[in-house]
């Protein structure tokens, strides 16, 4: 009677996928970076890639810099702070926003510590969307990421005793 099997991670087929939100969008790139080398190496960076809008740094260092997917995820490993983003235990959406016209999304993600349980790491996405695609109507819509942005606890985080 065991049905409860641990959720097995499986990569999206479609990138960029039009059906999904903007926090759909969050948790796919968080979930892709997660499982970066399912089913392939740097398969999740490529995932981001994909989700990466023209404008954004990510979108720069692949078209300036000729930047892979590999050496992309190296130098995201490098930074201290982005290595939560290959490795951590949980995602909450902590809040998300549009603007007014409905362009542009603002979310934050808190990434719960593998190691120690109680550390979150806020992770700041921007997402534009203008209907990229071969006509305007709402299917060719995708929700594309200008920018993630780590913004480390710092000296807000007390540890518990």
């Amino acid at each position: 009677n065991s049905d409860a099997k641990p959720k097995v991670y499986e990569p999206p087929t479609t990138v960029p996928d039009s059906s999904l939100t903007a926090g759909d969008v969050v948790m796919t790139v968080l979930a892709a970076l997660n499982h970066n080398d399912v089913p392939s190496a740097d398969r999740g960076v490529e995932i981001l890639f994909g989700y990466s809008s023209p404008g954004s740094a990510i979108a720069q260092a692949i078209d300036i810099e000729g930047m892979t997917p590999n050496e992309y995820g190296i130098f995201l490993k490098e930074e201290y702070e982005y290595k939560i983003l290959f490795n951590h235990a949980d995602v909450i959406i902590e809040k998300g926003d549009y603007s007014f016209d409905k362009k542009k999304a603002f979310f934050t993600a808190r990434l719960q510590s593998v190691t120690s349980p109680g550390d979150f790491t806020n992770v700041n996405f921007i997402l534009s969307t203008d209907g990229v695609g071969d006509d305007d109507d709402s299917e060719s819509t995708c929700w594309m990421i200008d920018s993630l942005l780590i913004r480390p606890e710092g000296m807000r985080r007390r540890r518990r005793r």
